[in-house]
């Protein structure tokens, strides 16, 4: 018995420090700056927008993987040209951070090109105190972002906007 306390409390720990729940700083900031030079050279066309609404209580935060079953709203945009502009600097100011917990997701933002196929995603998180979308996911990458502040990110507000 001890000998298999001891391997459920190696398979805790090594869960806890697994890379999966640290963010990849420079494989996020990657895909940050390519989302952006897709927008401003006309790649990406289009946003879709899924949203689970804020009030939904959910017994776990909900995750990437189950977010298409809580999914409440739907909206695509088409981008004109000064939309694309502004999309791509609120892209660019995003900054990965490490994060310490699981996000409750509540935003999906999906980035469509001109032949379209879904390049990339973000996630982000539902509305607290400190505001909405301080944390979430970019391309499968779990991560906090350092330039969301008090209120929401500018991609964020830029969404708010238009969606």
């Amino acid at each position: 018995m001890f000998g298999r306390d001891r391997l459920v409390l190696a398979a805790c720990l090594a869960i806890m420090t697994s890379p999966a729940f640290a963010c990849d700083i420079g494989s996020a900031a990657s895909a940050i700056a390519s989302i952006g030079q897709g927008i401003q050279a006309g790649r990406i066309k289009r946003v879709d927008l899924l949203k689970i609404s804020d009030r939904l209580l959910a017994s776990i935060p909900i995750s990437p993987e189950h977010f298409a079953s809580y999914t409440s709203e739907r909206k695509s945009l088409v981008l004109s040209e000064s939309d694309a502009t502004e999309l791509a600097a609120a892209v660019k100011v995003l900054a990965p951070a490490q994060l310490s917990y699981q996000p409750d997701l509540r935003w999906q933002l999906i980035f469509v090109d001109e032949a379209g196929t879904k390049p990339h995603t973000i996630f982000f998180s539902k509305r607290y105190v400190q505001g909405r979308g301080r944390a979430g996911y970019v391309d499968g990458n779990m991560c906090g972002f350092t330039a969301a502040t008090i209120g929401s990110p500018a991609l964020v507000k830029w969404l708010q906007k238009r969606l």
